[in-house]
């Protein structure tokens, strides 16, 4: 069943993968059970988990974790309330998703540092389409680069370089906060970069999160029915990557997501991605970004130590970047996404698989300010393409901070987008 976006936008044996299943199972059933429900047990996932399983309990618990977050947040959104679920209808009921009402940094960061005003403020139940530019990760030693292009048209992930998927299509990039964080930042100024170079601490409140989706063009060759789908404004670019400041209406499938929370008692907070199961890991069929006669995958197609990027030699825009997943997905992983998409087979949800949840394993220990990431690599194909056998998201959020700002913010990146007055 195609669920729309809204307009906007083993080595384990046989016994041991059932008898997890059958556990897992047993639990959703409970939930809903103590909840007085007799609808699906999708229903349990439908609001946003209370609190996160306790330091140090092991990667299926939190692999839990993080499907109970991707859940609710793609359940139908109120028509009269942002960041609130619809419980009362269907997973898959057509409407905006919870996460798709959160404020997005455009909504936040207006021009001249203008208050953005309340958190339900232009929600009407609908979203409009969103304009979209294939910006990812921007590492604050390339940002100065940046600053010469206009805002919302750079196109660099962490280390340099686009993504262009096996289509010759870019793919595009989204940023979002849910009402915690947008209220911290509102009533601290924070969408002001004068504020932002002096605050210190900046300190977000529990339950805090954020998300970042990765968005590719459909084409008719493509079966968007296995797709989280959205209708947006992309930005066009020339052949060198230049933009040409012109938006066209695209149907995009969603990628990747990842979903960033502060829950009580994790200061590093906790990181769980989410990929579509089509981009790398189906060999058989076409993969979104996979190529089996590439012979130099997972390279940036920028050349080296050039600013802003710029395609290598007999390259351009529109040459596939093609990837391959670096670090398998954990066995117990797997697991966990077996039952879930069990349960999702007549939901779209079912063609999306956790990657990973990284989670700090010490999280209040004075000694360990980094909290002993577990796992210690956590990449997205679609976000961290180049740097997955170094991607640590604990490890680089730590060195977030404002621009001009020496101070750390809380491991987000949001202030990088605050505008001057």
């Amino acid at each position: 069943m195609k669920m729309k976006l809204g307009l906007l936008f083993l080595c384990l044996n046989v016994m041991t993968a059932c008898t997890q299943d059958n556990t897992n199972k047993q639990n959703v059933n409970k939930a809903v059970s103590e909840s007085g429900s007799s609808q699906s047990p999708l229903l349990a996932y439908c609001q946003f988990p209370a609190s996160a399983p306790t330091a140090g309990a092991n990667q299926k618990a939190f692999d839990d974790y993080s499907w109970q977050m991707f859940l609710s947040l793609n359940w139908v959104n109120s028509q009269t309330q942002r960041g609130v679920p619809d419980c009362d209808k269907a997973l898959d009921a057509s409407g905006p998703r919870v996460w798709e009402s959160w404020k997005t940094t455009s909504e936040l960061f207006l021009p001249n540092a203008a208050a953005p005003g309340d958190w339900n403020s232009g929600w009407d139940g609908v979203n409009t389409p969103p304009k979209l530019s294939a910006t990812s990760k921007v590492a604050k030693r390339i940002q100065a680069a940046l600053e010469a292009e206009p805002k919302g048209s750079g196109i660099l992930q962490a280390v340099g370089g686009w993504l262009i998927d096996q289509r010759g299509n870019p793919t595009y990039y989204q940023i979002a906060s849910n009402e915690i964080s947008y209220n911290y930042i509102v009533s601290n100024q924070l969408y002001n970069a004068d504020t932002v170079k002096a605050f210190n601490p900046v300190n977000f409140p529990w339950e805090t999160a954020e998300i970042k989706a990765s968005w590719r063009i459909l084409t008719n060759m493509d079966d968007d029915t296995r797709y989280l789908t959205l209708t947006a404004l992309v930005e066009e670019f020339d052949a060198q990557g230049k933009s040409k400041h012109i938006f066209t209406s695209q149907t995009l499938g969603l990628v990747g997501l990842h979903i960033i929370n502060k829950p009580e008692g994790f200061p590093q907070w906790v990181w769980a991605t989410f990929e579509q199961v089509d981009n790398v890991d189906d060999k058989e069929a076409f993969a979104s970004y996979y190529n089996a006669s590439a012979t130099n995958p997972n390279q940036s197609p920028c050349q080296p130590s050039v600013i802003p990027c710029t395609p290598k030699e007999g390259a351009s825009f529109t040459t596939p970047d093609p990837l391959t997943r670096l670090t398998p997905i954990a066995a117990e992983t797997l697991l966990v996404n077996q039952t879930f998409q069990g349960m999702l087979t007549d939901s779209v949800l079912q063609y999306y698989q956790l990657v990973t949840t990284q989670r700090p394993n010490n999280p209040n220990d004075p000694g360990d300010p980094l909290g002993t990431p577990e796992p210690n690599i956590a990449a997205n194909v679609t976000m961290e393409s180049y740097i997955q056998e170094s991607s640590n998201c604990m490890a680089c959020h730590q060195t977030a901070s404002g621009i001009d700002s020496l101070y750390h913010s809380d491991f987000s990146f949001m202030l990088l987008n605050a505008t001057q007055p």
